[in-house]
């Protein structure tokens, strides 16, 4: 291109010895010179953004390629392990033949799991008793949710003593009034959705819950539910070891009204 350019300024320079010919400047070929400089330099840009692509895209090809065979060699073992407990369960038939008649015996396997008699069962949807403020609600039974949750509004924060308290409101379903509550800090969580870039922060407090026949002081996220079906899902932290989840059932487990609800952490 150096050669190109000096070949140029000959030519122009010869062309203006004679007459009717353009003459170029030294400093216009100076700046065409600069401007094919930064034309190669975008064009070299250009081409290693253009090679990092295509090497971005290989490498996602290479992963997509690992995760279809990740997925492959599952349903093969789900395949095998399948066909392996269908010839478990025909072995298990013993067929006893003699000379007059013939007798099936079929074996009793013991079964997966079993459910102690001591532990409510409840449905996928249950009403829930919360106290305070002392009302049913309809509940979400959820065993994916380590912690439960309660539809609050309008959550202010505030102290009171040294320590950390909250104020919040809560709808009431029977006439949609709003009951304010206010109640002592736990402990907070940090909660990451797909809409939002940064974590919210959210409180946690304790409240008094009957489902069925089993009352406890239980550890609630105070969040706003009313997009959802259920202002409260009872997760893990209440069903564990004390509640067995039917979730073919709903409205099974009835709350039993305790006569008398003590619940640490309530203003005095």
């Amino acid at each position: 291109m150096r050669v190109f350019a000096s070949m140029m300024t000959f030519a122009f320079f010869l062309s203006g010895c004679a007459p009717g010919h353009l003459m170029v400047r030294e400093g216009d070929l100076q700046a065409l010179e600069q401007r094919i400089d930064e034309q190669e330099q975008r064009m070299e840009l250009l081409a290693n953004e253009q090679a990092s692509m295509q090497s971005a895209l290989l490498a996602s090809q290479e992963e997509v390629l690992r995760a279809l065979q990740a997925v492959s060699t599952q349903q093969a073992e789900l395949y095998t392990r399948q066909r392996e407990w269908e010839s478990f369960i025909r072995s298990t038939r013993l067929q006893v033949k003699d000379s007059e008649n013939t007798e099936l015996f079929e074996v009793q396997l013991e079964p997966f799991a079993t459910v102690n008699a001591d532990k409510q069962v409840v449905g996928s949807i249950e009403n829930v008793y919360l106290a305070p403020p002392g009302i049913v609600l309809p509940a979400r039974i959820d065993t994916g949710a380590t912690t439960s949750s309660l539809d609050a509004r309008h959550v202010q924060r505030f102290e009171r003593n040294g320590e950390r308290w909250v104020r919040f409101t809560i709808v009431n379903p029977d006439d949609d009034s709003e009951i304010v509550l206010e109640r002592k800090i736990v402990r907070n969580v940090r909660i990451i959705q797909a809409i939002q870039d940064e974590a919210e922060r959210r409180p946690v407090v304790e409240l008094g819950v009957t489902v069925g026949k089993t009352t406890q002081t239980a550890q609630f996220t105070l969040s706003d539910r009313q997009h959802l079906e259920f202002p409260i899902l009872i997760g893990r932290n209440i069903l564990m070891d004390i509640m067995v989840v039917d979730v073919a059932q709903t409205n099974i487990a009835p709350p039993v009204l305790p006569v008398e609800l003590t619940v640490p952490g309530e203003a005095p």
